[in-house]
């Protein structure tokens, strides 16, 4: 009887951001040699998932793209009788106003030699783990992959509940071929993914992101609607002690943190000349703001010691400006949320080019 075994080999160079891209109960060798058994050598097809110059990985906050070469190779006994060829790609299209979110797998075979050109079948299937963070998902899919053809297996994905859940799940593999036993194996699991409910963003609609993901918040120092705001951020960020926001990350806090941050550095026995307003930064909403009292004495000038600046600026700029990074927040999902007494808050920069 034939049999099918499949095996990953991954180059060093990659190892660290692929990771472990097809894992098999079966046994594994070089992909230059053939397969060995202690006793009777038998026929075997192996899938190899490397590392290639068309290889790459991409992430944003709400995206991941994964491309490396996919070939399989036929074997019998000592000698390769066929190579299936080609590349695949497996992506992610998260949503951050939605539990429900599209994983994709897709293979891209351009070539085929000897007893490959018959193609192989591919069952793919959702693995969401188990327990509290197990997420749902769409049902198996099984095609047909042969040369001079590109298949795509999609999934939506469900994040149930309304906690902070984080999930990563796996694909499943399972190639036949005809006269060969299946093999089974996992792709390699993108990062991990992080749904909520908080309030804090899109009023405590369920949504979606990589919270690995650091994301930049930027305005533009020339724009008529918001400048003003523009030009206290790229002068404080690169003066206040620490460089906050552009030499290293802010942090998002809660609500009623924001609000005792604001009173602390913008306090209202500030004079606000008509037509202007106090702006703060670092900001009122990040854990990093509020940090001086007393400031008032300080206002409209930024000291290199102090770790907070105001400035009285121009109320509609402050107000839109406002508008673009609460904005921000709900387009990247950046939350805040305490555990105990300690705020977790969400990491972000805010460079002004």
């Amino acid at each position: 009887m034939r049999i099918l075994r499949s095996s990953a080999t991954i180059k060093a160079a990659v190892a660290a951001v692929l990771g472990a891209l097809l894992a098999t109960s079966a046994a594994a060798g070089p992909s230059a040699a053939a397969p060995k058994t202690a006793a009777v050598q038998k026929d075997q097809l192996r899938t190899d998932l490397t590392a290639g110059p068309e290889s790459a990985v991409r992430y944003t906050r709400t995206s991941g793209y994964i491309t490396a070469d996919y070939q399989i190779t036929f074997w019998q006994g000592p000698v390769l009788v066929g190579t299936l060829s080609g590349t695949y790609v497996e992506s992610e299209r998260l949503n951050v106003k939605s539990n429900t979110w599209k994983r994709q797998w897709t293979i891209k075979a351009t070539s085929a030699t000897g007893v490959a050109q018959g193609g192989v079948t591919s069952l793919v299937k959702v693995s969401c783990g188990r327990g509290s963070s197990a997420c749902t998902s769409t049902g198996p899919q099984t095609k047909h992959v042969r040369a001079g053809q590109s298949v795509t297996f999609g999934f939506n994905i469900t994040s149930r509940g309304s906690k902070i859940l984080t999930h990563k799940p796996v694909l499943n593999v399972t190639t036949t071929a005809p006269g060969y036993s299946p093999a089974v194996g996992n792709v390699a699991a993108m990062r991990t993914v992080r749904c909520d409910s908080e309030k804090i963003t899109n009023g405590g609609r369920r949504g979606c992101v990589y919270p690995s993901v650091v994301p930049n918040f930027s305005l533009s120092r020339t724009s008529r609607v918001w400048g003003e705001m523009a030009r206290h951020v790229y002068a404080a960020e690169r003066t206040l002690n620490g460089q906050p926001g552009y030499a290293r990350p802010l942090h998002r806090t809660t609500s009623d943190q924001g609000t005792r941050n604001r009173r602390r550095s913008c306090p209202s026995r500030l004079h606000r000349p008509r037509g202007k307003e106090c702006d703060e930064y670092p900001y009122a909403s990040v854990q990093e703001g509020g940090g001086n009292k007393g400031l008032g004495k300080k206002c409209n000038t930024i000291d290199p010691n102090a770790t907070q600046s105001c400035r009285m600026i121009d109320a509609d700029d402050n107000h839109k400006g406002g508008g673009q990074l609460t904005k921000f927040y709900n387009d990247n999902r950046i939350i805040a949320y305490r555990s105990g007494s300690k705020i977790i808050g969400d990491a972000f920069f805010s460079r002004v080019p």
